[in-house]
């Protein structure tokens, strides 16, 4: 009763024989059916017989088993569509429901029309398409020759080549090649059939290289009809047995195509295109020749663009890396040739291949730092790295592979397990690409650490120039992969130290091993020079005490630091944070021989702050003493660092409205400065130079954080201060408002001379509020 059966039966007994758990009652009933069907019955079950034995082959669970699963189960497919009895059957497990079976049916000419028009969008891909096709071709020939299944061909004499050359005046674009050619039998199946791929044909029916053969999926050879009005196909099989005579396929991509013989054909396959009136630009020998070599420079087979009645090698470069070594020769040339330019050698090289995640061949080279790309301009720099399958390349920039901060490289990366598209310009699988990404970056970075552990000297010129983009690549690996590359970004970097001279650098790994026993934190400072951080006041302690702290000069080091947080358990603390543990109990100084200071109480400190506070008011959240100050009287923290703070009001220019653009910030004074036990004294007795004197301080602190916004706003208060040391350098006394007698004396031969000017103040210095810079100041008196 089983001997023919619905389609139902046949998606059961897939079900069972793959594995399918989802299906259990048709596993069941699958297996009752297995036993059935080694009877011997009529011709409906010996086709099904065919079809179990199809899909009972051996497991698939590579792609080459796979393919060969698909290819014994094409023909009793075909088979068992053929018979009229399987298109409608009652079928008693599935429990006597009516099932039909219909074959789906497609508009020839519509399906012509999709696949050469909607598969590819650039029109010069289907040079890239017959390029491969006819590779393939001269493949399969060589590898017939090489294993002697073919002991005699035709044209023996002729080599296995490609040669292109194109007819402006006649619009006419021709390839050719020397390869196994087709018989009529072999065009009607190859090139009558959308989707039947030669190419998968020949791997599933030997041992062949699979790596050397480019097609797979049997829809290159209809890109042509993108842009010819009319495609002829001349070819000649290669096997004397199959026959000597050529024929010639033509179509116009209506829907049918003609088949005739020809004489005078020689062996392979040569294919003329009159082209479409907006595709006349493939006549010309120069897109020719450029797209062949964009495409198609590493095929196995010579490729020549025939000119003036000349043969031109195109391909003149072999395929580096696919090979296992290389020279040092050989990496100079096809890192220039991958430059385009005749001079210049990388200055690090890498080979790359691995079988793990996936099938991987590829080759990098950094250029020389002091070419480094400059950042002006640039906002959407080019991957210099380009995408390839088998030699083919299916993308110049390989922007989903290669991330932009590695844009500055150069190299090919070679995978054979990419799930491409059917068009090849794009990948199907995103974790598969994930994978491919994160194995080559992976691989890269390594490298580099590597280097910079062999010869620390080249690696630090190599840091130098392109310190930026590795930084980069440690904020936008956090945004787009979750920190997949932190770890080895971070033994990347290096940074100068205030504990070694000018131009030596050290990784965050050697910090660790220099810190201080007991140390927990890594100590660094924003800075725009060495100079400058050296001599700022948040250095004093730690210069003090020995204790070492990282430089960073660059204004991407803040963001880069707040990314990344630590090191190996260890926070990154800036020395300008405010509220920060500085561990000043780790290594106190040493300051037996200082004498011993004036120093602030309590109450004096609180009527200080309080002073203070009520002179700066808003600019100014709190007034607190700190002991972290050693030389200097007062500095300015925040809850960001200054340096943040100034990019952060220069980002928020033009909202000051919001009050995001004046963000406060802490006024820290040192209790045993005598500027500010001074100060103190004179508060009360003297309120308008100690108000004057506030909001200097208040200035030169900000001065030192560089967070002060113009500091032309200093002017005249610094005209009135300039003022006050000129009249006292003349004998003025501002406290009894009049000159002292030893400064207004003469000599008694030298004759009289005037008495100087007095400033017109009287027992007090004035007070200068700022005003226009256009309009003169009027001094008035205290």
């Amino acid at each position: 009763k089983l001997a023919t059966f619905c389609w139902r039966c046949v998606r059961a007994l897939g079900c069972a024989i793959f594995g399918r758990s989802d299906h259990v009652s048709c596993h069941f009933s699958a297996r009752a059916m297995l036993s059935t069907l080694r009877r011997p019955v009529g011709r409906g079950a010996a086709t099904a017989l065919s079809f179990l034995s199809a899909v009972r082959g051996p497991p698939t669970g590579c792609r080459a088993a796979s393919v060969a699963a698909m290819a014994r189960l094409r023909a009793p497919i075909r088979r068992m569509s053929s018979h009229a009895h399987l298109s409608r059957r009652w079928c008693a497990a599935a429990g006597g429901t009516a099932t039909e079976q219909h074959e789906f049916k497609a508009e020839t000419k519509k399906l012509l029309d999709i696949v050469a028009k909607s598969l590819y969008t650039d029109k010069e891909v289907f040079i890239r398409e017959l390029i491969s096709n006819a590779s393939d071709a001269c493949e399969k020939l060589r590898f017939l020759q090489a294993t002697s299944q073919l002991q005699e061909i035709h044209d023996d004499t002729l080599p296995l080549k490609i040669k292109l050359s194109a007819d402006e005046a006649e619009r006419k674009f021709v390839i050719e090649d020397s390869g196994v050619g087709m018989t009529h039998d072999e065009l009607i199946e190859h090139l009558g059939t959308i989707a039947k791929s030669g190419s998968l044909d020949f791997l599933q029916s030997g041992e062949s290289d699979a790596s050397k053969i480019i097609g797979q999926f049997g829809v290159g050879f209809y890109s042509t009809f993108v842009v010819a009005d009319k495609v002829e196909v001349y070819t000649k099989t290669c096997n004397p047995e199959k026959g000597d005579k050529g024929y010639l396929w033509s179509s116009d991509g209506s829907g049918s195509y003609t088949i005739s013989e020809v004489p005078d054909v020689p062996r392979g396959t040569r294919i003329v295109l009159t082209l479409k009136d907006d595709a006349t630009e493939f006549a010309k020998l120069s897109t020719v020749k450029q797209a062949a070599q964009k495409f198609s420079s590493y095929i196995d087979f010579p490729i020549a663009v025939i000119e003036d009645g000349e043969e031109k090698a195109v391909n003149k470069q072999d395929a580096l890396w696919m090979k296992s070594s290389a020279t040092a020769d050989e990496h100079t040339q096809f890192f220039r040739y991958l430059s385009g330019t005749s001079y210049g050698e990388p200055y690090y090289h890498l080979m790359y291949q691995t079988d793990a995640p996936l099938s991987i061949k590829s080759c990098f080279y950094i250029p020389d730092p002091d070419n480094a790309p400059s950042r002006m301009f640039q906002q959407n720099p080019e991957i210099g790295i380009s995408l390839h399958s088998r030699r083919v390349m299916v993308k110049k920039n390989a922007d989903g592979v290669i991330p932009k901060w590695l844009h500055w490289m150069k190299g090919i990366v070679d995978c054979e397990d990419m799930p491409m598209n059917i068009s090849r310009e794009s990948m199907q699988d995103t974790r598969l690409m994930e994978k491919l990404s994160m194995a080559v970056t992976r691989r890269v970075l390594r490298f580099l650490d590597q280097q910079a552990k062999k010869d620390p000297e080249k690696y630090a010129k190599f840091f130098k120039g392109y310190s930026y983009y590795l930084k980069v690549g440690l904020i936008e690996d956090k945004e787009a992969n979750f920190g997949r590359h932190k770890d080895d970004l971070l033994k990347l970097l290096r940074f100068e130290c205030s504990n070694k001279d000018k131009g030596s650098v050290m990784s965050l790994e050697e910090y660790l091993q220099s810190a201080k026993d007991g140390q927990k934190n890594i100590y660094y400072f924003c800075c725009p020079d060495r100079h400058t951080g050296l001599s700022s006041p948040y250095m004093e302690q730690f210069l003090q005490r020995g204790r070492n702290v990282l430089l960073m000069y660059e204004e991407i080091d803040e963001y880069v630091v707040n990314s990344i947080e630590g090191f190996k358990d260890r926070k990154l603390v800036s020395v300008d944070a405010a509220d920060k543990d500085f561990e000043l109990d780790l290594d106190p100084p040493e300051d037996k021989d200082e004498k011993t200071a004036r120093e602030l109480t309590i109450d004096e400190q609180k009527e200080v702050a309080d002073f203070i506070k009520g002179v700066l008011k808003e600019k100014v959240q709190e007034v607190k003493f700190s002991n972290r100050l050693v030389s200097s009287p007062a500095i300015v923290t925040s809850m960001i660092s200054p340096h943040m703070r100034k990019m952060m009001k220069n980002l928020m220019a033009g909202k000051e409205e919001t009050g995001l653009g004046n963000i406060p910030v802490t006024l820290e004074l040192s209790a045993k400065h005598h500027i500010i036990t001074t100060l103190h004294a004179i508060k009360n007795s003297n309120e308008v130079v100690a108000r004057i004197a506030v909001e200097q301080l208040f200035d030169n602190a900000c001065i030192a954080a560089g967070t002060l916004d113009d500091p032309r706003v200093l002017l005249t208060r610094l005209g009135k201060v300039l003022e006050m040391f000129v009249y006292q350098g003349a004998g003025f006394d501002y406290a009894k408002g009049e000159y002292t007698t030893a400064a207004a004396s003469a000599s008694p031969a030298a004759p009289p001379e005037p008495e100087p000017e007095k400033p017109k103040v009287e027992a007090k210095f004035e007070e200068v509020k700022p005003v226009a810079s256009e309009k003169k100041i009027d001094e008035s008196k205290a």
